[in-house]
Order: C-alpha cells, then structure tokens, then sequence
C-alpha cells in the first residue's frame, strides 16, 4: 500500500494508460517534472488512493509503451526502475527524465563525502567517476585530487569537487575519453551528483567545515574504512552533518581484506552510532537492488540512513551503491524569486580572464553582463562589479539558477575573499551576532571574553563571545551568547554555524544580529 497520491510533487499514479490518454499524460507528465526538477516517478497499477492493485501482462506492456511514448513527445526518456506483484498483478514504477542535453540540464544532486583520514572517500569517488578498480594501494584516489602533494601523501587538504553523470542508471563518465571532463558529463547526462570531497584529517577541519557549511549538500556520504572502524573524526563529521540537518548515508569500504569478525564490529559500531541520542538515525543495511531503489526513496526524509558494504578493488557492492546514487533525488529545492545571493568560497586567478570566483547560487537568477556588488569590505560597504562570464560545471552559461554550484568571472574588484558575497543588492552587514547555543565539547568552563573561530557559510572568522545569559557554559548546556566579529559579513538570520577553539565546538543558529 502506497501513501494516497499528491496534486503536488514529481509522484504519480496510474491504475491503467491506454493510447487515447497520451496527450494529456504528455502534458501532465511535463508538470510533474517541473516540480521534481527534471524527474519524475510513475507507478502504473496504482490507484489514486494507494492500492497497488496492478495489471496483467498485456496491460501493463501496453502502458509501458504510452508512457516511453509519451516521454518522447516532451523530450524526455523513460526508463523502467522496478516491477513488483500487485493485487490482481504487476505494477512497474517508472523513472522519467529530461533527455540529456544542452538544452535539458540535468538535476545535480550535491553530496559531500565525510569520515576519518585514510577511510577510502577519495578512492571511492575516483572508482565511482572513472570505472576502474582500485588497485590496493589508492591508485584511484590520484582522480579524485586536486593538488600535487594530495597525489603523493594520499591526504585530501583542500575542498574538491567531482561529478558522476548518469544515463538512467548508466554511469556517463567510463564511457567519455576524459571521465575527469566536467563540461562532457554535464552536456551527456540526465541525471548528475557533485561530489565535494573534504579532508578527513583533524588539521584540515576548518576545511572540512567549509565545504560541508558552505555547498549547503543536499546529503552526506559518510566513509568508513572496515578494517579500521570508527574513529573520532568520523563521530566529528556525523555530528556536524546532523546538526546542520545534512541526512547521510554510510559506505563500509574495504570489505576484501577485513576479516568477518573485525567486519562485523565495524557495522556494529556503525548502527550504535547512528542510533546514538542526538543522532538518531534509523539503520538500513542495503543487500540488494530492491534495498537500494527504496533507500533512495527514504533519504529526503533525513530518518533513515542507509548502509554499503563495498570494495574499491574487487568492485563489491559497487552497483547497488551507484543504482541508489543515480536515483538519490535532490532534497533542497530553490525559488528561481529573490536576491540572488552567492556566498564566495572560492577565489582563482587566470590568465586572461582575471578574478573567478565560485560558489552556491541562491534566491534568484545571474547573467552574464549583469552588474552585481560584492562585499562587505573592511568598512562595511560593497564594491559593484560586473560579471564577464558563468560556468556551470565548466560549460559557458547566459545566467544560471539557484541551486547551481558555479564559477563567476567578475570585473572592477580583485580584492576578493572567501565568505564575501555576491549580490544583485547589498545585504545588511554585521559585527555582532546574538545566537543560540549548544556546548557540543569543551573541557572547563566558557565565560566571556573566550576567543574561537566562527564558520558560517563560507565565512571563517576570528570571533569573540562577549555576553552569556547564564553567564557561564559548560559542556552539554544550552544558552544564548553574543560573538564580536573583527570586520563586518553578511550573516543571515537563522543561519547555523559552528563556533570552536582547538576541542571546543559550540553548535549556534544566528537569532539576530548587529
């Protein structure tokens, strides 16, 4: 039994299709994936309120074939994701998509890997992107790099980016001369996920916290190394992801040389953890194809979190996780109304081109020539620029829409730093933040006075408490502060930051600021 179908969303039922309907399912199914996004699910055999009564061979085949048919008249495909026994017989969920395409832009679910150093995520995304096994001594990880010294220590220190496209559930990267070509898999795919691969060393945590606070991922892929189990910073990265509301997704990697036993405590360990207070999760081991097409349905809700046994090297559980990875659908969804609002977390210089700057697009749409500002600066004012050009996933784009990871080629200001903002007007800057706050680690009393570094966003700032309503913290308490900034950001209301100092992490969501 299925939930009773919605007006609204990408979702729909049909108990039978016959040829006279295809017109109006052509036009209802253009509907349903403009509010999935470019995808859309319909389940044939089901009735309005949820019954999976289902068909028999000969009217299923024949709504099949409406369906493909009427996908194709709106420039989409179909494909066939599942068959299951009804009631009186069969009922097939259908996945819908936008044809690949210069003109279709495929859906780019965005996914930041998580976990301890040397837990396998940069070897698991170079496997994921190219098709080729590990060799067993990270081969695949050198894909997956984005500086010479990553290659040769094997350590991710700076935030990269990767995107697997898919083709229905094909992955688009093995078969293209360059996996690594970003504007190919974009242009060839229907449906895409943007990996950001942080580092999972505790040097690099304030890298670490940019790219998870600053890409707003719709989920989180958290990577544990089966033979070495759970490790601090793994617990680390689950409790931020968690506490910005980022539903994960476990993969065990190593699975061919860990011995069954050790294996074992490994997921052991695992299920405790997702089901620790203030975590959790639900667990949901994923055995089979059929584990993997309804774990991919419950991820938005943020409840559950599914779990992967796989191997880099001899390729196990490898297709379950990209089946579940090319159906995984896309949990924020932007208003194309609004400000448009980048917040800057990268910054490069190239030659003849200038200062590009990237990041995440939100509240409204940017174009090329479009005049824009840029700040705040030093003294709380904005500098207006104009933007020569947009990338999207490095293909030239007129404007681009919110929601979309892309590189921002500006003119008229080169003094650019990470956490500044782009903007089509000037968003009010601040110097205090009045918060509240909960002590997630700190080994004595906060009193004010207490220095730490602030990350919001892509903002990473100096920052001092300076009032506590109890006047004191402890860890586990639950208040409200005030931090000082040295210089003025542009901080949202609502927003949710983290504020640490060495051990100490204090979760915080901005309540008003000055």
């Amino acid at each position: 039994m299925y939930p009773p179908e919605s007006e609204e969303g990408n979702r729909e039922y049909k108990l039978l299709i016959k040829d006279s309907d295809i017109e109006h399912l052509a036009g209802q199914m253009k509907r349903r994936l403009v509010e999935g996004g470019g995808e859309a699910f319909y389940l044939i055999g089901v009735s309005d309120d949820g019954k999976p009564l289902g068909l028999d061979e000969g009217a299923l085949k024949e709504a099949l074939s409406v369906v493909e048919k009427a996908a194709e008249r709106i420039g989409a495909v179909a494909y066939l994701v599942r068959l299951e026994e009804g009631i009186r017989g069969k009922v097939a969920e259908v996945l819908i998509r936008n044809r690949a395409g210069e003109d279709n832009p495929p859906p780019v679910v965005h996914v930041v890997a998580l976990g301890n150093v040397d837990a396998g995520k940069s070897t698991l995304i170079g496997v994921l992107i190219t098709g080729r096994l590990d060799d067993g001594r990270g081969s695949a990880r050198v894909y997956a790099a984005r500086f010479k010294h990553e290659v040769l220590t094997g350590r991710t220190s700076a935030v990269s980016t990767r995107l697997l496209g898919f083709r229905g559930y094909q992955v688009v990267n093995a078969d293209l001369p360059d996996p690594l070509d970003e504007a190919s898999v974009y242009l060839n795919s229907d449906k895409a996920v943007l990996f950001i691969d942080v580092g999972g060393h505790e040097g690099y945590l304030r890298t670490s916290l940019r790219g998870i606070l600053g890409n707003a991922p719709d989920y989180g892929m958290l990577v544990v190394a089966a033979n070495s189990g759970v490790q601090r910073m793994t617990k680390e990265h689950l409790a931020v992801a968690v506490a910005v509301g980022v539903p994960v997704f476990v993969v065990v990697t190593r699975v061919d040389i860990t011995p069954k036993s050790v294996l074992e405590r490994t997921v052991d360990d695992v299920v405790g953890l997702l089901k620790m207070p203030g975590v959790s999760k639900v667990p949901y081991m994923v055995k089979n194809d059929e584990d993997a097409v309804v774990a991919a349905k419950m991820m938005p809700t943020g409840r559950v979190a599914p779990i992967f046994l796989v191997s880099n090297v001899t390729g196990e559980g490898l297709d379950k996780l990209r089946l579940f990875l090319s159906l995984l659908p896309k949990r924020l969804h932007w208003s194309n109304s609004g400000v448009p609002v980048l917040y800057i977390s990268e910054i490069y210089k190239v030659r003849g081109v200038g200062t590009v700057v990237g990041g995440l697009l939100e509240g409204g749409r940017l174009a090329s020539g479009q005049k824009v500002l840029i700040g705040p600066l030093d003294d709380g004012g904005w500098k207006s620029v104009r933007i020569k050009s947009i990338q999207v996933n490095r293909v030239s784009v007129g404007s681009a829409s919110p929601g979309q990871y892309i590189t921002v080629a500006i003119e008229g200001f080169d003094d650019v730093r990470k956490g500044m903002a782009l903007a089509a007007e000037p968003l009010k800057s601040s110097i205090r933040i009045r918060a509240d706050v909960i002590v997630l680690r700190h080994p004595t009393v906060i009193r004010p006075g207490f220095t730490g570094v602030l990350h919001l966003r892509s903002i990473r700032s100096p920052a001092t408490i300076t009032w506590i309503d109890k006047g004191v913290l402890m860890m586990g308490d639950v208040g409200k502060i005030e931090l000082e900034l040295p210089r003025p950001w542009a901080v949202p209301n609502g927003e949710r930051f983290i504020f640490r100092n060495g051990p100490t992490r204090v979760l915080g969501r901005v309540i008003h600021t000055y």
